[in-house]
């Protein structure tokens, strides 16, 4: 008797794990991405990797410092975050929400020059 009643007492086990490092992030595990973007020049700074992104002729350029065009010492910035690795692929979203000149063209060049 005593061991009916054990299994009918039996509690399902519950497996607390996470999902595995190929799987989709989403909620917490979700990877963010931190930019200093300057709004006047739409540019945008990556501190933890010190690269910028700016846009050159209608596509978007990649590299460890700006061109000597573009000068954002003095111009304005605020933090942006953002679940891309490229800020770029968010540009829309930010120049709608944040302000900055919107374009039409999208192409990336990586110029690490």
């Amino acid at each position: 008797m005593s061991s009916m009643l054990l299994a009918g007492m039996a509690l399902p086990m519950v497996a607390l794990a996470d999902p595995p490092p190929w799987a989709p992030a989403h909620g917490y595990r979700a990877k963010q991405y931190r930019y200093v973007y300057y709004p006047r020049h739409e540019v945008y700074y990556a501190p933890s990797t010190q690269l910028w992104f700016w846009l050159d002729g209608g596509g978007w350029r990649v590299g460890t410092s700006l061109p000597t065009g573009i000068v954002v010492a003095g111009a304005p910035g605020m933090t942006v975050v953002l679940g891309t690795e490229r800020p770029y692929e968010a540009n829309a979203y930010v120049v709608q929400r944040f302000g900055g000149r919107r374009h039409k063209h999208h192409r990336h060049h990586d110029d690490d020059d």
